[in-house]
């Protein structure tokens, strides 16, 4: 196993569960189920679309055109219904234990670099779940200009935090975004994940994080 230089973490799914968002999104799902089915459909099309000159020129005029409304409109709508009001539903979320155990001992490594990497903004999000920790890079793929699995939100975060992709420790729980598109770059990555996948390329398949916390502490003194 390769010795990695930093560890960065994909945000939704990974640092909090999935369902504690879910059950608390209930109520805004319903009232804005046309804009979530459409926003969603959206999300899909856009992350394979090559090459993309203005990530939110263009998620606004998919937007626009799947919900017929003027692109102006759709952009306002995702910014108010998708940025502030969905996200403000992570308001006071719980966060595992074992996830601020980890991130406090990695910051306390003055040899490893941290950062997180999501699809959304992030900012406002690490300060409402009480992940804001000064994390060496804090980088939504948004502002890359393409979201994951593309490999350009991967290798700019490396640069960023001013290492090799092949150094990067990533942690992640969605295969086909996390796992495969930072394999793609040459970086490190574990999946988290219930039950581990058949034939995984992951380094690492956990399903809480003392198990990542451990084996984290036996690459570091092993390598």
């Amino acid at each position: 196993m390769r010795r990695f230089d930093a560890v960065l973490f994909d945000v939704d799914g990974t640092l909090y569960d999935n369902w504690r968002m879910y059950l608390r999104s209930i109520p805004f799902a319903l009232r804005h189920f046309r804009l979530m089915r459409a926003f969603s459909k959206v999300r899909r099309e856009i992350r394979g679309i090559r090459p993309i000159e203005n990530f939110y020129a263009l998620q606004a005029e998919l937007l626009g055109e799947e919900l017929d409304i003027p692109v102006a409109e759709a952009r306002e709508l995702i910014d108010r219904a998708i940025y502030q009001e969905w996200e403000s539903k992570l308001e006071g979320i719980t966060i595992d234990p074992e996830v601020r155990e980890l991130i406090d001992y990695l910051q306390g490594k003055s040899d490893l670099k941290t950062g997180v990497l999501s699809d959304f903004p992030l900012t406002r999000k690490l300060k409402r779940i009480g992940l804001d920790y000064p994390w060496d890079l804090v980088l939504s793929s948004e502002e890359v200009g393409y979201l994951k699995p593309n490999p350009e939100p991967f290798q700019e975060a490396a640069s960023r935090l001013g290492v090799r992709p092949e150094a990067v420790l990533y942690v992640g729980n969605s295969y086909h975004y996390d796992v495969l598109g930072s394999k793609a770059v040459g970086m490190l990555c574990a999946h988290y994940a219930p039950k581990p996948r058949q034939n995984s390329e992951a380094d690492l398949s956990f399903s809480a994080f003392g198990q990542l916390h451990r084996w984290i502490v036996q690459q570091q003194e092993y390598t």
